[in-house]
């Protein structure tokens, strides 16, 4: 390539400070949802949960000590996973998340626990929480734990969505399934339910030989809601996020295009086309970019759109089967075997 036809150096497109408070917005939307449906539905309950509640939860029965302290331990550790792995602009936003859900659960807790059945617990919340803030007690009475369950599971996948919409986190194990989900061809919901499902097999083992020793069939009982609660938080988060196998094609009109494709290209790692068109009224030739991406790549792309030429003309369609890198194999197991026959 000759220096005359070489791309001009381009600057990145900056976020508006609309875009990037409205970000903010969903992810505290989102934490206070999962703090709700986590502290007033499912642990008032005595549920167990899968995540990195779930895994400080069994630390605390195998070793008595408090959740608090191997939850930013752990969260540390996989906050550095994610600046590796996902790059800084997750991380920061994984610390707001996990800096959110600081404040929001201690509250949560001191709305929704139960000051009889769990006074050791209540007792540790923070005293000026206790004297500031009324108790609700659990937000359904206890004799309808399975309704409490798909309550609670319902906010936790809402809030775990408006979470991952933005390319946030709530740090803890949001970190591992987005690493999976980048690096997998497997949905955010699925790749929760593998690793909550590890979590809560574990703590089911644990709570009977270790801290309570319940008997059998009372630690596979609350196994079973735990699995309820995973598949059902995971199902919600899918169905809110519109399901990461779905994908949008857009065709951008704009007298941009190339700064548009550049910008698409370096800042979110996804390709695009640029397709030679002609005006049908002027007759002048003209520049589209087509792009086929992921729903939940939809609202980057149009940020960038809008920050580069507010005026361009994007059409979007749905895509029901993308076949490539980055999309579905263009063959499976069987078809393979079949074609090196």
């Amino acid at each position: 390539m000759t220096q005359a036809n070489a791309l001009p150096v381009r600057t990145p497109v900056k976020k508006s400070s609309w875009a990037v408070a409205r970000e903010l917005l969903i992810i505290f939307l989102g934490v206070v949802s999962y703090t709700v449906g986590w502290t007033g539905f499912i642990l008032s309950q005595n549920i167990t949960s899968g995540g990195l509640a779930g895994i400080t939860t069994v630390i605390q029965i195998a070793t008595n000590i408090p959740a608090t302290i191997p939850y930013y331990i752990i969260n540390g550790f996989l906050l550095i996973l994610a600046l590796v792995f996902l790059g800084w602009q997750f991380s920061l936003k994984t610390i707001i998340g996990v800096g959110m859900l600081f404040l929001t659960i201690p509250v949560g807790q001191a709305l929704f626990t139960d000051p009889v059945l769990q006074a050791d617990v209540y007792n540790n919340i923070w005293g000026f929480l206790r004297e500031t803030l009324p108790n609700f007690g659990p937000l359904l009475v206890r004799d309808e734990p399975f309704v409490a369950l798909l309550l609670g599971s319902i906010l936790c996948g809402i809030g775990l969505g408006c979470v991952f919409s933005v390319n946030g986190s709530t740090g803890g194990t949001d970190v591992i399934v987005a690493i999976i989900n980048k690096y997998k061809n497997i949905s955010l919901g699925r790749a929760m339910i593998m690793v909550d499902a590890t979590i809560v097999v574990t703590g089911a083992v644990i709570s009977h030989y270790m801290g309570p020793k319940y008997e059998w069939d009372v630690a596979l009982g609350k196994l079973a809601f735990s699995v309820v609660e995973i598949v059902v938080c995971a199902q919600t988060m899918d169905f809110f996020l519109n399901s990461n196998k779905q994908s949008v094609q857009l065709f951008i009109n704009s007298l941009k295009s190339e700064e548009i494709a550049y910008a698409i290209t370096h800042q979110l790692h996804r390709g695009c086309t640029l397709l030679r068109a002609e005006g049908g009224f002027s007759g002048k030739e003209a520049k589209v970019v087509m792009v086929v991406a992921r729903k939940n790549m939809l609202r980057p792309i149009m940020d960038i759109v809008r920050a580069v030429d507010s005026n361009a003309f994007v059409s979007q369609g749905v895509v029901h089967g993308v076949y490539g890198e980055g999309f579905d194999p263009m063959q499976n197991k069987k078809e393979e075997k079949k074609a090196s026959k």
